[in-house]
């Protein structure tokens, strides 16, 4: 006897392929990729192809609520507009507040989760990390010492070393000058991984470097801006440039 499926209910899009001139993208879109966040996401994609639909929206015209950023990998590496690619997405159709709502609720870091550093590092030495997009920073963040060798990596050295030195005896002269290399390695190895700890340490530090400032009305916030020479339209002013214009309080 046959049992049928059915789909669960909240299934609410369908996977279709259409050509990349079909869709495009959402303006409002506000998320945004650097360079280097790019490039990572390029070597992800060459290596593992595009892994997880790209959801667009029927209702408001085939528009990409989800996707943006892979959308403009595959595009660079398709050389679209000149090639027309055939590509996968999963097509909903909902009104043009939900598509909204949708774009930020998909990427949106709260909805996400976060890392369990102990499980994180564990995987580390089963991968290669910069595909799995992490960077050194974020490896010492975890607390994952990979400039180090383990004592495994270490033994498996000194076994080499052993099976490459000649069969007489060696020296002691030479015993010491290998002992004081393989230590002098080590220090220098400790060396830069605590200047990338420091590096890391200080990118945290510069990511809280900034204040925001708010006003009941958008008058309010002209009438400042004016006060100090600033154009009203502007979100963001320089800490620095604004310290040198007021009169400091001590």
């Amino acid at each position: 006897m046959n049992t049928i499926m059915e789909l669960s209910k909240y299934i609410k899009s369908e996977s279709v392929e259409l050509k990349r001139s079909a869709i495009h993208f959402a303006d409002y879109n506000p998320r945004t990729l650097s360079d280097d966040e790019k490039k990572t996401l390029k070597r992800g994609i060459k290596k593992f192809g595009l892994v997880g639909g790209l959801v667009v929206n029927k209702h408001t015209g085939m528009t990409v609520v989800s996707g943006h950023q892979r959308l403009t990998v595959m595009d660079e590496l398709n050389k679209f507009p000149d090639n027309d690619y055939i590509i996968r997405v999963d097509v909903i159709d909902v009104e043009e507040k939900q598509e909204k709502e949708l774009c930020i609720l998909l990427n949106n870091p709260n909805a996400q989760g976060k890392w369990d550093d102990n499980k994180l590092r564990e995987l580390i030495p089963d991968i290669d990390y910069k595909d799995a997009g992490l960077t050194d920073v974020d490896l010492n963040l975890i607390g994952c010492d990979y400039l180090l060798q383990t004592e495994e990596e270490n033994s498996l050295a000194d076994a080499l070393t052993d099976m490459m030195a000649p069969v007489t005896e060696q020296k002691e002269v030479e015993k010491e000058a290998k002992q004081l290399e393989k230590a002098e390695k080590t220090a220098h190895m400790k060396e830069v991984k605590e200047q990338v700890k420091q590096a890391a340490q200080e990118k945290a530090n510069d990511m809280d470097a900034y204040l925001m400032l708010s006003f009941d009305t958008y008058e309010a916030k002209s009438a400042f801006m004016e006060r100090f020479g600033y154009n009203p339209e502007d979100k963001f002013i320089k800490g620095e440039v604004f310290d040198e214009q007021i009169e400091r309080v001590d």
